[in-house]
C-alpha cells in the first residue's frame, strides 16, 4: 500500500433534476455505470510502470462487449410470461430519467417496421446508411407490455459520444488495440515479410539460373563420353540408354539461408517432412510418459450449478462465458468466451462461492500472479 492524496469522482442522480425517485438513486447509479453512460474507473499509479497496468476497468460489466445485456422480462398478447436477451445502451438508461423525456417519442402498435432498427443496430450503422431509418428502444407499460418508443438523433449523438469514451478506455488499460496502432503495425509486419521474401526470392532466381546454365553441360558431357566409348556396332538409342542409367556427378548447390519471417506469420510455416518409418528408430517406452510429465497441470472452470441461487451476478459480468439452464442455473457456457479475470471476479461475486476458475488458459494474459493467488481460494 502507498501513501499518496486520491481523487473519487463519483457521479451521483439528483432526484428533482435527474427524475428518479428518492429511493431509486442506487438503481439510478447503477443503471448510468452499466449502460456505459458512466463507466467506473480506478487509476492506481503504483499498479506499474505502464498506463494499461495502472488503469482497470473490473467495475465494468461484460468489460470485452460494446454493451452489457439483460434480460427484458414481459407479458404477450394473452399474458403469458416472455424474455428477451438485449443490449443495455445509453438510450436505456436516459429513457428512465425525466431530463431526457422530450427525447422518446411513443410509436403506435401498428406502424409499419421497414424503417425502424433497434438503437443499437441503428448505432453499428454507417453515417449515411442511417438514412430514412427511425432507432427505437423496447420499454414496459404498467401492464408489463411491450411498448416501442422513438430515439432522438440527440441521444444517439451522446451514445456515440459515450462509446467512444468506452473504446479509448479499453484502448488505455490494453484490452483493446485501435486501428492506428492495428494498421502501423501490419504495414510494418508486411514490409519486413516483403523485404525477406525478396531477398529469398532473388537468392532463388539466381541459383536457377546458375543451374540452367550447367546442368545442359553435364548431360551434354555425359552423352560425348557415352559416344566415345561405344562402338560402330552401337545404335544411338543403345548409347542413350547407357547413359540414361550412369549416375550424374552432383551438383554442388549451396543451400540457401534460412529467412526468419515476421512473428505472427512464423505459426503458418508448413512442419518439416516426417522422416521414413524405417529409418526412425523406436521411441522408447516411456518418452510419452515423460512428455506428460512435463506439460502443466490444466483445470477446467466450474459450477456447482446445484447450489446456484439465480442472482444474476455472474450472468451480468459476462453472458457469453456464464450463462443459464433450463433450471435457471448458471454454468460455464463457454470457458474460452472470456478472460481468467472473469472467472475470478465472477468467483469473488458470487454469494454462495460455488464458481471455481480453474487454471488460465491464456498464460500472456495481465497480473495473471495476482488473478491466480485470489483464485485459490475458489479452487
Amino acid at each position: 500500500k502507498a501513501r499518496r492524496p486520491a481523487v473519487f469522482s463519483l457521479h451521483c442522480p439528483c432526484p428533482p433534476e435527474h427524475g428518479p425517485a428518492d429511493d431509486a438513486a442506487n438503481r439510478a447509479s447503477r443503471l448510468a455505470l452499466e449502460s456505459r453512460a458512466v463507466p467506473v474507473l480506478v487509476y492506481d499509479p503504483g499498479a506499474g510502470e505502464s498506463l494499461a497496468e495502472c488503469l482497470n476497468l473490473d467495475g465494468n460489466p461484460s468489460i470485452d462487449e460494446t454493451w452489457p445485456a439483460y434480460e427484458l422480462k414481459y407479458r404477450d398478447a394473452e399474458g403469458a410470461e416472455q424474455a428477451m436477451t438485449l443490449p443495455l445502451t445509453v438510450a436505456d438508461w436516459a429513457a428512465t430519467e425525466t431530463r431526457f423525456k422530450k427525447h422518446f417519442t411513443p410509436i403506435a402498435p401498428d406502424a409499419p417496421d421497414e424503417d425502424l432498427m433497434l438503437f443499437h443496430e441503428y448505432l453499428a450503422l454507417e453515417p449515411e446508411e442511417r438514412e430514412g431509418r427511425e432507432p427505437y428502444i423496447y420499454t414496459l407499460d404498467r401492464e408489463r407490455r411491450l411498448a416501442r418508443f422513438a430515439v432522438s438523433p440527440e441521444i444517439a449523438e451522446l451514445a456515440e459520444d459515450r462509446l467512444r469514451l468506452w473504446h479509448q478506455l479499453r484502448q488505455m488499460a490494453g484490452l483493446e488495440v485501435s486501428g492506428t496502432v492495428r494498421d502501423r503495425v501490419a504495414a510494418e509486419i508486411e514490409a519486413e515479410f516483403e523485404q525477406k521474401a525478396e531477398a529469398v526470392r532473388a537468392d532463388y532466381e539466381r541459383r536457377m539460373a546458375d543451374l540452367k546454365v550447367r546442368y545442359p553441360q553435364v548431360i551434354a558431357r555425359r552423352l560425348a563420353e557415352g559416344l566415345l566409348r561405344g562402338n560402330g556396332s552401337r545404335t544411338v538409342s543403345e548409347i542413350l540408354a547407357e547413359v540414361g542409367t550412369s549416375p550424374l556427378p552432383p551438383l554442388t548447390i549451396e543451400p540457401l539461408e534460412p529467412a526468419r519471417p515476421a512473428e505472427p506469420l512464423a505459426k503458418t510455416a508448413p512442419a518439416p517432412e516426417p522422416a521414413p518409418a524405417q529409418e526412425s528408430p523406436a521411441a522408447p517406452a516411456t518418452g510419452g510418459a515423460a512428455v506428460a510429465a512435463d506439460e502443466p497441470l490444466v483445470i477446467e472452470p466450474y459450477i456447482d450449478s446445484a447450489r446456484c441461487t439465480t442472482c444474476d451476478e455472474c450472468t451480468n459480468l459476462n453472458r457469453k462465458l456464464f450463462a443459464y439452464d433450463e433450471k435457471k442455473q448458471a454454468y460455464i457456457k463457454d470457458p474460452k468466451a472470456g478472460t481468467f479475470k472473469d472467472l475470478v471476479i465472477g468467483a469473488e461475486r458470487c454469494p454462495v462461492g460455488i464458481i471455481h476458475p480453474g487454471t488460465p488458459l491464456n498464460p500472456k494474459e495481465k497480473g495473471l500472479d495476482k488473478l491466480i493467488e485470489r483464485a485459490a481460494r475458489f479452487n
